[in-house]
C-alpha cells in the first residue's frame, strides 16, 4: 500500500535539508512577530488584540520594516536584487520539475525532489546565505518573506510551523518539519499524501450509492498521480512566493528612495512651489506667511497653538498634505521668509508634542531657500505631514478631544470612529501623496 512508503529520511541532509533551515528562520521570524504583535485572548471567544508594537507594525510587514526599521537600504537592495537572480532560476526550474515527469511511485518521487534540490545546490544556498543575513539583522527580518500581502491567508496558515528555540541546532526536529513543509510533503497537521488519499476516498464515498455499496479504497495509482501533481505544485509554489517576496521587498524600497528623495529634496520643494504658487489651495496644501502661536504672547497663545495642531491633524487624518511657511496665502502671493526659524522650529515641535499623542513621527520639517520679488534669499519652511494609519486626536487645554479632517481648503471635526473607519485601508504612515504633487 502506498501510505506504507512515507519516509522522508532522505531529504534531512544537504540542500534538500538547507531549504528547511531557510524555512526555519522564516518560521522563527513569523512566531515572534506574532508573539510581538498580539496579546492572545484569555477566553476561546475573546478576540485577540494588538499591542502597541502590533499597531506600529500595522497590517505590511515589508513596508514597516523598510520604512521603519531597516537601517541600511542599499545594503538590503543590493543583497536581495542579486538573490533574486536565484529565486527566480529556482522558480521557473521547479515549474520544469512540476510538467515533466510522472513518478513511477511515491520514493521515485522523493528522489526525483531529491535530486532538483542537489542540483540547485547554488541557488538554494544564496537564499539561505541571503536568510541567514537577515537573520542576523534581526530575528524579525526573515518575517519579510512570509507575509499577507504575498502568500494570502490560507497559504500562510498551510506553510506555518510554529518554533519557539533560540537555536536552530536545538531544533532539528522542526527543521525537518519545515523542509516537508517547504517541499510541499506536509501541509497543516498532515503529510500531502495522506491528505490526498483521505480527500479521494472521501470523493469516492461521496459517489457510491448506499444501496449497492463498495470499496472507498483507492488505487495506489490514482494516490500517486494526484500527490505527485500535489507537492510538485506545492514546490514550485513555494519558490515563486518567496520570488514575489523579494519583487515586493525592492519594490517598497524603491518607493522609500523615491519619497525620502523628494522629501529631503530642496530642489523639488523649490519646483513644487514654483508651480503652485499661482494656484489656489487644495486639500494637499496651505500657504502661511507665518503662524499666530510663535508671536501671540497673551492668555490667547494656547489656543492658537491648538487652532495649529488641529491643522497638522486634518492633514493626517485625511490624505497627508504640506504647509508652506513663509509665503502669503493670498494671490498674488509674496515670498516673506521666516526669522529665527530654529526656534520657531523648537517651538513647534513642542507644540505637537504638547497636544496631539502619536507613537510615531508624522511631520517632516524641510527648510528651503526662496527669492522674494526684488532677487533676495528668504528662509522658507515645507511641513510636510504624513498620512497615518491611526486616527490623530488633538487635546486642548480643557482637556477636551478633538478629531479634526480636512476637507477642501479646511478642516471640520469628525466623530472618531468615522474617521477610524474611513482608515481602515491605510496600511502604515504613509507620504504618498509627494509622488502626486506638481513639480
Amino acid at each position: 500500500m502506498i501510505l506504507d512508503d512515507i519516509n522522508h529520511e532522505e531529504l534531512f541532509s544537504g540542500s534538500s535539508l538547507e531549504i528547511g533551515k531557510i524555512h526555519w528562520y522564516i518560521q522563527k521570524a513569523d512566531t515572534e512577530m506574532d508573539r510581538m504583535c498580539w496579546i492572545k485572548g484569555k477566553e476561546s471567544l475573546e478576540q485577540d488584540k494588538r499591542t502597541d508594537f502590533g499597531k506600529e507594525v500595522g497590517s505590511d510587514i515589508i513596508h514597516w520594516w523598510i520604512f521603519n526599521k531597516e537601517t541600511d537600504i542599499e545594503e538590503l537592495y543590493k543583497k536581495t536584487e542579486n538573490t533574486l537572480i536565484y529565486a527566480q532560476k529556482l522558480k521557473e526550474n521547479s515549474l520544469l520539475l512540476k510538467e515533466k515527469y510522472y513518478s513511477e511511485s511515491y520514493p521515485d518521487l522523493l528522489k526525483r525532489i531529491k535530486n532538483f534540490t542537489e542540483s540547485h545546490e547554488e541557488e538554494i544556498h544564496t537564499l539561505y546565505d541571503y536568510t541567514l543575513w537577515l537573520n542576523k539583522k534581526d530575528v524579525l527580518a526573515p518575517s519579510m518573506l512570509f507575509t499577507y500581502r504575498v502568500w494570502g491567508s490560507t497559504r500562510l496558515s498551510d506553510r506555518t510551523v510554529r518554533t519557539y528555540e533560540n537555536s536552530i541546532d536545538d531544533d532539528m526536529d522542526r527543521v525537518n518539519r519545515c523542509t516537508e513543509v517547504a517541499l510541499g510533503l506536509w501541509s497543516r497537521s498532515n503529510c500531502t499524501l495522506i491528505y490526498v488519499y483521505d480527500n479521494i476516498c472521501s470523493d469516492i464515498a461521496d459517489s457510491i450509492d448506499p444501496e449497492y455499496g463498495c470499496s472507498c479504497s483507492p488505487s495506489d495509482q490514482d494516490v500517486l498521480i494526484q500527490t505527485s501533481y500535489k507537492i510538485r505544485d506545492e514546490l514550485a509554489e513555494y519558490f515563486e512566493f518567496i520570488r514575489q517576496s523579494l519583487r515586493n521587498i525592492l519594490l517598497d524600497i524603491d518607493k522609500y528612495n523615491a519619497q525620502n528623495k523628494l522629501l529631503y529634496q530642496e530642489s523639488f520643494w523649490q519646483s513644487f512651489i514654483k508651480n503652485v504658487v499661482i494656484k489656489t489651495e487644495n486639500q494637499f496644501w496651505d500657504f502661511k506667511e507665518t503662524f499666530e502661536m510663535w508671536h501671540i504672547k497673551s492668555k490667547d497663545k494656547e489656543d492658537a497653538e491648538v487652532k495649529f495642531c488641529e491643522k497638522i491633524a486634518a492633514f493626517a487624518n485625511k490624505n497627508g498634505g504640506v504647509l508652506i511657511v513663509g509665503i502669503t496665502d493670498k494671490i498674488p502671493r509674496k515670498t516673506k521668509g521666516i526669522e529665527d526659524l530654529e526656534n520657531k522650529l523648537k517651538f513647534t515641535n513642542s507644540t505637537i508634542k504638547k497636544y496631539v499623542t502619536y507613537s510615531n513621527d508624522f511631520v517632516h520639517f524641510q527648510e528651503t531657500t526662496l527669492k522674494d520679488d526684488v532677487g533676495t534669499d528668504k528662509i522658507c519652511l515645507i511641513i510636510a505631514i504624513a498620512q497615518t494609519k491611526d486616527v490623530i486626536t488633538v487635546k486642548d487645554k480643557s482637556g477636551k478631544y478633538s478629531c479634526p479632517v480636512r476637507s477642501e481648503t479646511g478642516l471640520d471635526r469628525v466623530d472618531y470612529e468615522i474617521i477610524k473607519q474611513s482608515k481602515n485601508s491605510v496600511l502604515r504612515d504613509n507620504y504618498d501623496f509627494i509622488l502626486n504633487l506638481p513639480r
